[in-house]
């Protein structure tokens, strides 16, 4: 076990005896008494006047008059001019000399390649052997004996009878 310092020590007896240490003591019986302490004296008359404490009111004063605060104007001046802020650059100039950010690369990759990504494969490999997937199949048997598949037999029937419109 460690041991305490004497100021520790001082400071745990007093909280196991539900008062608080010295150096709290000033603000919490000024806060006990209802008085604020002077740490947050000059913000809090300030918000009873009706001003703003100093630490608000540059951003405040900016956006009275229109202005943007610091902290957000070089993206806006970015967007003024038609560029975009750094966070966005990189994807925005991948697009603007053709290549694709690299959350799409490997997709394009393979299509470059004349692959196709991963979730189309199966289907591809079935068609370059000449075979057709399996949800085209029916329809393919249907038309290589001189059947129609169902959902263009309608159209058809009309055809044969002369009709046109649907």
């Amino acid at each position: 076990m460690w041991k305490l310092r004497v100021g520790e020590k001082f400071a745990l007896e007093k909280l196991y005896a539900g008062e608080t240490p010295r150096w709290s003591n000033s603000a919490l019986e000024k806060l006990r008494a209802g008085e604020i302490p002077c740490c947050i004296k000059s913000a809090l008359e300030k918000l009873r006047a009706g001003e703003i404490p100093r630490w608000r009111n540059s951003v405040l004063e900016k956006l009275r008059v229109g202005e943007t605060p610091r902290w957000r104007n070089f993206a806006l001046e970015k967007l003024r001019v038609g560029e975009t802020p750094r966070w966005r650059n990189s994807t925005l100039e991948k697009f603007r000399v053709g290549e694709s950010p690299r959350w799409r690369e490997s997709a394009m990759e393979k299509l470059r390649a004349g692959e196709t990504p991963r979730l189309r494969n199966s289907e591809l490999e079935k068609l370059r052997d000449g075979d057709n997937p399996r949800w085209r199949n029916s329809a393919l048997e249907k038309l290589r004996v001189g059947e129609t598949p169902c959902w263009g037999n309608f159209a058809l029937e009309k055809l044969r009878l002369g009709e046109t419109s649907l």
